[in-house]
């Protein structure tokens, strides 16, 4: 029979076992066969074998083709049968046509004899037999399943352990190649390898409870069935599966699910149950002693889970249960400490999941791999979703239709997806369901504390949601609700309105919102407005009294930060805001005052950033309530109103209100405030805080020790006397203090106990910093923005520090560093950049936990003391140190450095700088900027890690060559002798810079260079700039504009073709800094055809790149994609078209430079 004939055919047998009958039948065969069995797998076993001659029966070689597994037991004389060999020789012809699965176990034997043919498996003996033509391929075949990953018995301990991973093995590739009922779900091998410990079937005396936690629709109960199916056969007869029990409600329900786990596990019809009680008992007893397999399916409430699995007593020892539902809150009551959540899946998964239920065979044809990536991010890796989805549009036969389908998904959920989430959302209690409507609306991804002050309270409301998996709350303690939830409960509010908008407690949407406003609508029901300014064709003008009418509590008028002006004002004469407002947030807030009434007093956040305010309010309003309050950029207001009754007040956020002059003497009692930012208040002519602590701080709700952050000004046209900032009494809640700004300070009666203090400004530091008593200190920040003030910081002793993990005295001209330093035994990171100091304390190299140190600028130092743990050393601008590592020690082999990053920039006195780098094997960063070598150390290319180094401004520098295969990154800009680089063929350079190196000639070598080996999957993009006054002829399609198209070659498919190279001609008569680290360029495709490349300049007046890379005159980039990028598949494309721009970020005044030219080549393999 042909072997090819049968690739279609239904499989008769799952398995087929391989073996030597003489050696293994009796033993692991026979072993096997039972484990196989047990689990259900059809396994064809020859029994009747007797291994006589060659020749392989019809029934055999059937058997073997309409298997899916063959299992080969290769044992010790397994070689010395011709019948076996032909037998494996057919197994693996049908293995390399991926018609077979093989799994091998070599048993006593192992697979390096079975792959060199050495002792029993030499097949010396068949050299002068008549079967000596089929010798080359018994070779192959025991070769090729030498390499097979199999199970190696000499190496097991316990052979009915490795019989039960093999079968579970087994089992396993079974259902994943053919999968039962159960459909085909990415990811499932993940969830499995996760999931199989916490089962802890090695443990035979313990019940086992293993929780499956997630939102509606994730997965849970495929999940669960793959488990099932892994692994109740080792507990049958006595195993159950109750499906979907959220749908068993009311009493009748609960007995019915008794009934048939009674019936399932005991195998036996039982009578009818009369209550919910007596089934308790019958399953306790019943099932008390026998070891059972239990999975209970989607439970939504207490009363399922105590009717069915209320405590593990009543299962017998090495039970396992396995509960999967939306609510964690089930687990704490049950005690369920094993448990697994389940997530949506990641981006890729979730397109192969839709692409299964969307196209036949799984792929999606080339022209609908925007709208597969459309209709996935919609679903946001939901699998119910990516399903309904998929199925939905399968049948659509047209892109138009495609993209009507999807334009209404976004809009409104589909009705499957709306059944699912319904039942989460008909789960909750009223305040639930209000405080779940409210995230949807108007909260999702806001902090919690945040939403917890504006909802009065509402953490019990927040933690239920998150237990319900209705929301997450991230790390960082903010809100995120999954986007199909969010719209699932916007379609909620419209229902319980009759979609009529007037009607709505919640609206969102500019266009029912605008109607609404223009005709003075009365809001009986409504609670929260949140309007999108740009999502308003035109400047709309209201009434006032629109407000006055409803009973909003959440008002949020907000537009992107970039648009500066207010699309929605008041009609003159008629201002007014809502009674009860707790939330007021109104971007570019239009009048020059709030109302004057007590529209405020039970409101919790005032945010009018970027407003036309003046002032606030006059007079002395009681905002008892008030949490926050955010008038950023609001630069006609000169003065702010009185807060002392604000008592809960913890921040205060005025930054960039240029017209301020003062603000109240009510500031001191703001005994709550943890954030102050008066930065870019410019106009602000004195100011005295006074921050005291009260006896019960606890009553501004602050339950853990408090955080203070302040910002103020640092304008130096301010006088020296602008602000004192006096702390009154022993703070013991003090957790963080963050002072910016210029300031005197008064520091006598501070005492208590905080983590970090970060002090920064322009002008003398007192010394009173380092006498605090802050025992518990982990961070100590002091710095002086300015290192020009001679006068030194007196620093004689770290004693009161010994807990510091990080500590920074930065241009404070300390003159000597005190020898103490070396009993912080947790210190992890210095830095004492711009200081006096020429020596370290010796002892420095006993900190045990010392990684990183930052010795910049201090220009005095002469020598380094031994410091092997480092990991990062930056000493840029030590221009007198002579030496990085002892020279005593240099030659003892016995000394290992740890140094991954070391900054050696403008250090040109260093002797033996080669021999001392050739030390540091470990080094990923190396900064060599500013030194006078004309060659690079040629120490450097035996730094196999190395992936950056920079050369910035080494102005003798002629050559580059020499560098390590490893290398990345390679900055080389301003070194203005440079004439030469050169780049091995098997580069890894992704960035490259020799911006200003005008001595270098244009190479079309380098060119090369630079894009070859670009077609490296490990590569995604290179990056080159250099000096060039026209785009080069290197690159044949060129274009004195900003883009230029380019038709591809019909043979597209030709392999050779392996990428894009484009050059961009870039003029800046003034100074610009493009910059150049990795990920700055954004590449977006458009409809295919269309690449679009952002230049992203900035500043070189800022601060930030004052001194650094700059750019000025004829520049070129040269930007290289490969054709397997994530970014483009030129494969798929008829015609490319690339446009080239500058980006300039917000605030960029100056449009310093232009791009007068570009290039395009293709680059094909070979070049």
């Amino acid at each position: 029979m042909d072997l090819s004939s049968s690739s279609r055919v239904v499989k008769k047998y799952q398995v087929f076992l391989s073996f030597r009958g003489e050696d293994t039948r009796r033993t692991i065969v026979s072993h096997l066969h039972k484990a196989l069995l047990d689990r259900g797998i059809d396994t064809f076993k020859d029994d009747k074998r007797l291994e006589i001659g060659d020749f392989i029966s019809d029934e055999l070689r059937e058997a073997i083709q309409n298997s899916k597994i063959a299992v080969v037991v290769i044992s010790e004389n397994y070689a010395s049968s011709t019948w076996c060999l032909n037998e494996l020789q057919m197994i693996m012809e049908l293995h390399k046509r991926q018609q077979l699965t093989v799994v091998p176990i070599f048993y006593n034997v192992t697979p390096s004899d079975v792959r060199h043919q050495r002792r029993t498996f030499s097949l010396e003996r068949y050299k002068c037999a008549e079967v000596a033509d089929k010798l080359l391929k018994w070779r192959e075949a025991l070769t090729e399943i030498s390499g097979i990953s199999g199970k190696v018995s000499n190496t097991c301990d316990n052979e009915a352990m490795m019989v039960g991973d093999i079968a579970r093995r087994i089992s396993r590739q079974l259902f994943s190649v053919e999968p039962i009922d159960l459909g085909d779900m990415v990811g499932m091998e993940a969830h499995m390898e996760r999931l199989s410990p916490l089962l802890k079937l090695e443990s035979t005396g313990e019940v086992q409870t293993i929780g499956i936690w997630g939102m509606g629709g994730v997965g849970k109960s495929t999940i669960a069935k793959f488990l099932y199916k892994e692994y109740s056969q080792q507990f049958a007869p006595h195993r159950c599966f109750i499906e979907n029990v959220r749908s068993s409600v009311g009493h009748n329900g609960l007995l019915q699910l008794q009934e048939k786990l009674l019936s399932a596990i005991v195998g036996e019809e039982h009578g009818k149950l009369w209550s919910v009680d007596q089934g308790c008992s019958l399953i306790k007893s019943r099932l008390g002693n026998r070891k059972v397999f239990l999975v209970l399916d989607d439970i939504d409430n207490l009363d399922q889970l105590c009717a069915l699995a209320k405590e593990i007593s009543w299962f017998g020892p090495g039970s396992r249960v396995i509960i999967t539902t939306r609510d964690k809150g089930l687990f704490h009551f049950r005690g369920v400490k094993n448990i697994y959540h389940v997530d949506v899946l990641a981006k890729d998964d979730a397109i192969k999941v839709f692409k299964q239920f969307a196209f036949e065979g799984g792929q999606a044809p080339p022209e609908y791999a925007q709208l597969v990536v459309h209709a996935s991010s919609i679903a946001q890796g939901l699998p119910s979703a990516l399903q309904v989805f998929g199925m939905h549009l399968r049948h659509m036969t047209s892109i138009k239709e495609w993209e009507k389908a999807l334009g209404r998904l976004e809009k409104v959920p589909h009705q499957r997806i709306m059944e699912i989430l319904r039942s989460s959302y008909m789960g909750l209690d009223r305040r639930q369901k209000a405080t779940f409507l409210r995230v949807a609306c108007i909260f999702n991804g806001e902090s919690v504390e945040r939403v917890k002050a504006l909802l009065d309270d509402g953490e019990l409301e927040i933690k239920g949601l998150a237990e319900k998996s209705l929301i997450d709350i991230s790390a960082d303690g903010y809100i995120n609700m999954h986007g199909l939830v969010e719209q699932a409960g916007k379609e909620f509010v419209r229902e319980a309105s009759d979609s009529t908008p007037q009607k709505q407690k919640h609206l969102w949407e500019a266009e029912q919102i605008i109607p609404l406003l223009q005709n003075d609508t009365k809001f009986a029901s409504m609670e929260s407005l949140s309007l999108h300014m740009c999502e308003m064709p035109q400047v709309l003008y209201i009434v006032g009294s629109v407000f006055n009418k409803s009973n909003l509590r959440f008002l949020k008028v907000f537009r992107h930060l970039n648009h500066t002006e207010s699309k929605l004002h008041f009609f003159p004469g008629t201002e007014g805001l809502p009674r009860d407002v707790h939330l007021l947030h109104w971007d570019g807030y239009p009048l020059k005052t709030l109302p004057p009434y007590g529209h405020l007093l039970n409101i919790v956040e005032i945010n009018l950033r970027h407003s036309n305010l003046e002032r606030l309010w006059s007079g002395n309003l009681r905002l008892g309530a008030l949490r926050r309050l955010d008038v950023t950029c609001s630069r006609y207001l000169t003065t702010s109103p009185d807060l002392s009754h604000a008592t809960k007040l913890e921040e205060l956020l005025m930054e960039g209100c240029t017209g301020l002059q003062q603000l109240p003497g009510s500031i001191t009692s703001l005994y709550c405030l943890q954030k102050l930012n008066l930065s870019h208040c410019d106009g602000l002519k004195n100011l005295e805080i006074n921050i005291r602590e009260r006896i019960l701080p606890l009553q501004c709700g602050i339950r853990e020790r408090r955080q203070i952050e302040i910002h103020l000004p640092r304008e130096t046209n301010i006088a020296s006397s602008l602000t004192d900032i006096q702390y009154d009494g022993r703070l013991r809640s003090l957790a963080n203090l963050s002072i910016d700004g210029r300031i005197r300070m008064k520091l006598e009666n501070l005492t208590g106990s905080a983590d970090h203090i970060s002090y920064i400004s322009v002008q003398q530091i007192p010394d009173e910093v380092t006498q605090l008593r802050f025992y518990d200190f982990k961070s100590l920040n002091i710095k002086r923005v300015r290192s020009e003030y001679p006068e030194p910081f007196s620093c004689t002793s770290f004693s009161n520090f010994p807990c510091l993990l990080e500590l920074k005295l930065i241009n404070l001209n300390i003159l000597s560093v005190p020898e103490d330093i070396c009993q912080l035994q947790s210190l992890e990171k210095l830095d004492l950049s711009g200081n006096g100091f020429t020596v370290l304390p010796s002892r420095m190299g006993n900190l045990s936990k010392l990684r990183h140190v930052r010795l910049c600028n201090c220009r005095k130092l002469k020598a380094l003391p031994e410091l092997a743990r480092l990991q990062t050393l930056k000493l840029s601008g030590c221009s007198d140190l002579r030496s990085l590592l002892k020279l005593s020690i240099l030659f003892h082999k016995w000394v290992k450095y740890d140094l991954l990053e070391l900054g050696l920039d403008n250090c040109k006195r260093f002797k033996s700088l080669s021999y001392q780098v050739r030390q540091l094997t470990s080094l990923i960063h190396l900064d060599l900027s500013r030194h006078d070598f004309k060659v690079i150390p040629d120490s450097i290319r035996e730094i196999r890690s190395l992936e950056t180094l920079c050369l910035n401004h080494c102005k003798k520098l002629k050559s580059v060559e020499g560098l390590p295969e490893s290398l990345k990154y390679l900055y080389a800009h301003g070194c203005d002798s440079l004439n030469h680089v050169f780049l091995p063929s098997n580069h890894s350079i992704e960035h490259l810079d020799l911006s200003h190196c005008f001595s270098m000639n244009q190479d079309e070598r380098l060119f090369t260079r630079i894009v070859s080996d670009g077609y490296s999957q490990t590569v995604t993009s290179r990056v080159a700039c250099l000096p060039g006054t026209q785009v080069p002829s290197y690159f044949d399609n060129q274009s004195t504009e900003t883009s230029t198209r380019i038709s591809l070659p019909p043979n597209r498919n030709n392999p050779k073709l392996v990428g894009v190279a484009v050059c961009i001609l870039m003029f800046s008569n003034t100074p610009v800094h493009p910059q150049f680290p990795a990920f700055t360029y954004s590449w977006i495709c458009e409809a295919d055809i269309v690449i679009r490349i952002d230049l992203k300049p900035t500043d070189y007046n800022s601060r930030e790149f004052r001194g650094e890379r700059s750019l000025t005159s004829y520049h070129m980039f040269i930007i290289y994609v490969p054709t397997d990028s994530s970014i483009i598949n030129i494969e798929e494309l008829e015609g490319l078209r690339v446009e080239c721009r500058l980006q300039y970020p917000k605030g960029f005044v100056f449009r310093r430079g232009e791009i007068i030219g570009c290039g395009v080549r293709i680059i094909y393999g070979g070049e």
